[in-house]
């Protein structure tokens, strides 16, 4: 059984944060399974509080770019809402989402980014995601609709930017880091 490491975690300063991650093809190879393991590893540790105990900074979503895996996978293990979820895909796409935005009231953070990016990041209050679901069947035969809101669609959207090589600090305002519209929800973590 794998233990997290911190070092498996690249920085937004390596140039493969802002490559676009290619599509995970079928049948998975002995290095994508390890792959799938080490982020499922990383981030359950974190969501049951073994960070401190790894020395790894807590998180409740990776992309496979962030351990120097371009491809377009994505776990996340968090309680939004009150419910717990897990979810491990890969190839998503997003095929709707609402007009209004929603943001983070304390803004976002990132387990690549260890400089502090001060600022509301705008996101659409609601998605609608399909993908291929990795938990219910790891040979990809299992295509998902996800709808998500809350912390859970604005985490979705945020691992989801990093398969096109896009940091949430690219979305906020330069000039006005904290400005917000009368119409955003803000979404209290």
């Amino acid at each position: 059984m794998l233990k997290p490491k911190k070092k498996w975690i690249i920085l937004d300063t390596q140039p493969v944060m802002r490559q676009k991650s290619s599509l995970l093809t079928f049948p998975l190879t002995k290095d994508d399974l390890t792959n799938i393991e080490k982020m499922q590893t990383y981030i359950d540790a974190s969501y049951n509080g073994e960070d401190k105990k790894y020395h790894i900074r807590p998180g409740i979503g990776i992309s496979a770019c962030q351990i120097g895996w371009g491809k377009q996978v994505i776990y996340m293990h968090l309680t939004s809402d009150g419910v717990e979820r897990q979810l491990l895909i890969a190839n998503p796409e997003i095929v709707s989402y609402s007009k209004q935005v929603a943001y983070l009231s304390s803004g976002e953070g990132c387990l690549s980014t260890l400089k502090v990016h001060d600022g509301i990041v705008p996101r659409k209050s609601k998605i609608v995601v399909e993908a291929i679901d990795l938990l219910a069947d790891i040979n990809g035969q299992k295509k998902i609709t996800i709808e998500a809101d809350g912390l859970f669609g604005i985490c979705l959207q945020h691992e989801i930017d990093h398969l096109s090589g896009i940091m949430f600090y690219d979305h906020i305002n330069k000039t006005n880091p904290w400005h917000t519209q009368d119409d955003w929800k803000s979404i209290v973590r």
